[in-house]
């Protein structure tokens, strides 16, 4: 199986396909290309790529507009072994699924956010990275948010559409707690939640910060580690030193011991405006820890509000505040939380459920029935 990225730059796609290499069963053998060339400070998941194993390369397709560029990579793909190319992101599914049969080849698309409903010209290209593996192959959405806001938006919906939820390794991910890093400086015994996000605006993070520093006036020795760094790390910086948060909230920057620090703290905390699957909640879910998150696209398919959390409206810093403040008080909550949001993760999210609904994927594309759409 080929899988074709936009880039190798570091996200949630690639990062994926680092967990699918390191868990793929045998009969699953994987290959990973970029769509697009060498450099351009896009390569920051190469080594992490090639530590499981996988031999990555690039198709050098440098624009959307490239006929030349998809004949080329028709041509590489009729020339490989691959059975199934499986693309990711805006660019790949459109230009892919061509190219894939142009070769013959059977193709599936996965896009890994929800409508983003931008410029004029990017609903154009949105648009065609639904059309062209939903006529040509499977179109995968990792939410039924997701689904829906594609099918609302770009629709109607086809046949060859799926909803696939991605998985992790839900094992990597403990039970058991641990104190955090001392270098870190959270006292033993401190309420700590952490939020787990690239550092951009529609992650919310300067809403989190609000509601952080009217948290303190009940709980003034509750401290929030924030793990990611993005282009919106410098306007944190300073909504931290504005507030007077510089001893209880702790900006980390991009982290790669995240279990390690999720086995330290009491929850985990979203204030995000838009999300198609948040992994980082799937990862404190398998941790066994209740999240207090905003009600944003499939964010309410991994937290089950008062099952294993608490749903906030989005943008309700007021509201985020309370729910936070609820269950810093309520230890039987916290922990009730947990447990559900656990066995949700092993039984929905797990990579061991990913694998299979892949592997009857392929199944079904390479042995197509006499009923396939047009």
């Amino acid at each position: 199986m080929l899988h074709v990225l936009d880039s190798f730059s570091f996200g949630g796609a690639e990062n994926l396909l680092v967990e699918l290499a390191r868990h793929a069963p045998p009969d699953l053998e994987l290959a990973v290309a970029s769509l697009g060339p060498a450099g351009r400070g896009k390569d920051a998941m190469l080594e992490r790529l090639r530590e499981v194993g996988l031999s990555p390369w690039h198709l050098d397709v440098r624009r959307l507009a490239d006929p030349v560029g998809v004949l080329r990579l028709a041509r590489t793909l009729r020339a490989s072994s691959a059975d199934v190319v499986h693309a990711h992101l805006g660019y790949s599914a459109t230009l892919v699924p061509l190219a894939a049969r142009l070769a013959g080849t059977p193709c599936v698309a996965t896009l890994h956010l929800v409508p983003q409903l931008g410029s004029p010209a990017d609903r154009v290209k949105e648009r065609l990275s639904v059309l062209a593996p939903g006529h040509l192959g499977r179109l995968v959405l990792v939410s039924q948010a997701a689904y829906d806001g594609y099918a609302e938006h770009y629709g109607p919906a086809r046949p060859t559409w799926r909803h696939i939820p991605n998985g992790v390794d839900v094992d990597r991910f403990g039970l058991e707690r641990r104190p955090l890093p001392p270098e870190l400086g959270v006292p033993d015994g401190a309420p700590v939640w952490a939020a787990v996000a690239a550092l951009r605006p529609p992650k919310g993070h300067l809403l989190l910060l609000d509601a952080w520093a009217r948290l303190l006036d009940a709980q003034p020795d509750a401290h929030l580690v924030v793990v990611g760094d993005g282009e919106a790390r410098a306007d944190l910086e300073a909504r931290v030193a504005e507030l007077g948060l510089g001893h209880r909230v702790h900006l980390l920057g991009r982290r790669e011991d995240v279990p390690d620090l999720l086995a330290g703290v009491d929850g985990v905390v979203s204030a995000s405006t838009t999300e198609a699957l948040p992994t980082a909640l799937i990862e404190a879910a398998a941790c066994g820890l209740p999240v207090v998150a905003t009600d944003a696209g499939g964010t309410r398919e991994v937290v089950l509000d008062g099952v294993t959390g608490r749903l906030v409206p989005v943008g309700d810093g007021a509201a985020l505040t309370a729910a936070l403040t609820d269950l810093m008080t309520d230890p039987a909550a916290r922990a009730a939380y947990g447990t559900a949001a656990r066995q949700r993760a092993e039984q929905v999210f797990s990579m061991q459920a990913w694998t299979r609904a892949l592997h009857d994927l392929y199944a079904e594309v390479t042995e197509p029935t006499t009923e396939e759409s047009r």
